[in-house]
């Protein structure tokens, strides 16, 4: 009604502006009050993320020549650069890494004389900059370690086996000037295995040795008899300058228990039988005599016990008892008989133990009785003059034969050693076949004809076979 009266009441072009200035203000007072028009909205701005200070950690530290040495860059605006105060010493790292993984430099120093300190600068891009403050130290340990295996164990081992024993030997030295008197610590990193301690053999996963006068620090590791098959490391530190060398070596398990396993008495032992009395006639009546009731003790070092033993003749060899439960325990063997046989040792790790020259008993008979004093000896053909020989030898492949007889012993002794071979060169008499000679071969040239003498001997009674020889000159 009263916007009604005002147009009825306004004739004017001031009133109709009013009007519509009127209307204008009521038409946007309905829109900002939840009208049907589009509100008006004022951006956010996200606020501004806090600046985090360039640094690097850790921010100082020692370095050796030739080891490499890692450091973490935190903060600051990637992508970063590096610089080094001492280029000769130790050149400015890259910078390796990503906004995810992180960023990294590894540093590499070059050999010193003399501790040197470098320090690299690490450069954002915005120019914010941290130094890294390096001290340099001159290499005392130098890179040859060796090791060098003292007691292989187990058939084929030819390093450090378990259960085995290697030397270590590395060496001090700066400048080329051997440091002797250095104590250097030698410490296991990984593995099965121990340093033994000098004298007492305690094994220890830690020890000090001073080197000696050539700079050499040696120290003895033992593998564990337990030890599989496996990569092994030690660490050598200078406790001087505090260098570190890191040193791979392997350990090789083995089922033999040849150095692991230890008999004593060590060697084969042997049972001989009596010699029965002397021959009081031609045909022998006392034969060689077997050993009975020999007895041994055996003591068992080293592997895990219990062990247990086995022999494999039991009625040759009896062992008891055939199960020793501690670590220098002994078994007895009794022996009857003649024979040989070779106890089998196992411990409990399954490693065994046979060697004859460890744990073999032999059992061989006596001597046979000595033969009685000779009282004939007949050669056949013998006797006789150079001039009339009792053989000839023709070709240096004739042979031949004189026959004895009588009983004993007889010996051979040729006047030209050489050149007629004769076999037996002894024996017994009577024996078949006789006693045969024939050419040497690789002999002399002679002059032809030739002649040897060849004496048989059997106590005080000498026989000679006179041979000519009338051809060849030489038998190559």
């Amino acid at each position: 009604m009263a916007i009604k009266t005002f147009f009825s009441n306004t004739g004017s072009w001031a009133k109709r502006a009013a009007f519509v200035a009127l209307f204008g203000a009521m038409s946007s007072l309905l829109v900002s009050c939840g009208g049907s028009g589009t509100a008006s909205t004022t951006p956010t701005v996200p606020p501004t993320p806090p600046v985090i200070t360039l640094s690097v950690l850790p921010t100082a530290a020692d370095v050796f020549p030739g080891v490499t040495v890692e450091f973490t860059i935190t903060g600051g605006t990637a992508p970063y650069t590096t610089g080094t105060s001492n280029a000769v010493v130790l050149p400015a790292p890259a910078v390796t890494g990503s906004s995810t993984s992180g960023f990294k430099i590894a540093v590499l120093a070059n050999n010193v004389i003399a501790d040197t300190s470098v320090t690299i600068t690490i450069r954002d891009s915005l120019g914010a900059t941290t130094p890294l403050t390096l001290n340099v130290r001159a290499s005392t340990l130098n890179n040859v370690v060796t090791i060098t295996p003292v007691a292989p164990t187990g058939t084929g081992c030819s390093g450090l086996c378990s259960g085995g024993d290697a030397q270590v030997e590395v060496t001090a030295q700066l400048n080329g000037i051997k440091l002797a008197n250095r104590p250097i610590r030698f410490d296991v990193s990984q593995g099965d295995f121990r340093f033994v301690t000098p004298g007492t053999n305690v094994q220890v996963t830690s020890i000090v040795v001073n080197t000696d006068e050539n700079g050499v620090a040696r120290v003895r590791i033992q593998a564990l008899v337990t030890a599989p098959t496996q990569v092994a490391i030690f660490t050598a530190t200078d406790t001087v300058t505090g260098l570190v060398r890191r040193t791979n070596f392997v350990i090789v398990q083995v089922t033999s228990g040849v150095g692991i396993l230890a008999i004593l008495p060590a060697g084969g032992v042997t049972f001989t039988g009596a010699r029965p009395p002397a021959v009081q006639a031609p045909t022998p009546v006392n034969p060689p005599q077997c050993p009975f009731g020999g007895i041994i003790d055996h003591y068992i070092y080293g592997g895990t016990p219990p062990y247990q033993v086995v022999s494999p003749l039991p009625t040759y060899l009896s062992v008891f008892p055939s199960t020793v439960t501690t670590n220098g325990g002994s078994y007895r063997v009794t022996q009857s008989g003649c024979g040989v046989a070779t106890l089998v040792i196992t411990d409990a790790q399954n490693r065994s133990l046979e060697s004859p020259t460890v744990s073999s008993v032999v059992g061989p008979a006596g001597d046979a009785a000595p033969a009685a004093t000779p009282t004939s000896l007949t050669v056949t053909p013998s006797g006789g003059t150079l001039a009339a020989p009792n053989h000839t030898l023709n070709t240096c492949n004739d042979v031949v034969t004189s026959a004895t007889s009588g009983f004993g012993t007889y010996t051979t002794t040729a006047t030209r050693p050489g050149i007629v071979t004769v076999t037996p060169s002894a024996g017994t008499i009577g024996s078949a076949g006789g006693i045969s000679f024939q050419r040497s071969r690789n002999s002399d040239v002679l002059t032809l004809p030739a002649s040897v003498t060849v004496n048989v001997t059997a106590g005080t009674i000498v026989q000679s076979v006179f041979i000519s020889i009338t051809g060849p000159a030489n038998c190559p």
